[in-house]
């Protein structure tokens, strides 16, 4: 079961929602429908509790940005699926 679940975090933070459910044609919500599926890959693939923590000092150059691993597959996740809903035809 924890596999299947890593499994399936991991397919929808790649992109996999787009063939599935705009197979035939671009559509308004789909942006909205991508950054949703990287929230729900990316808890599934770690934690949603995770999610609670805040990511800290990004864009401050002088020091290192402070973030936890759901929220960068997160960040990570939203890229490749808002450029697959992009580009997808």
């Amino acid at each position: 079961m924890k596999e299947a679940k890593k499994l399936i975090g991991m397919g929808l933070l790649v992109g996999f929602i787009n063939p599935l459910f705009f197979s035939d044609n671009q559509q308004w919500y789909q942006g909205f429908a991508c950054l949703l599926a990287a929230f729900i890959g990316g808890g599934l693939l770690f934690s949603f509790k995770d999610y609670a923590v805040a990511p800290k000092k990004i864009g401050n150059a002088d020091e290192a940005p402070q973030i936890n691993q759901t929220w960068m597959f997160f960040f990570i996740g939203a890229v490749a699926n808002l450029l697959w809903a992009t580009l997808y035809v």
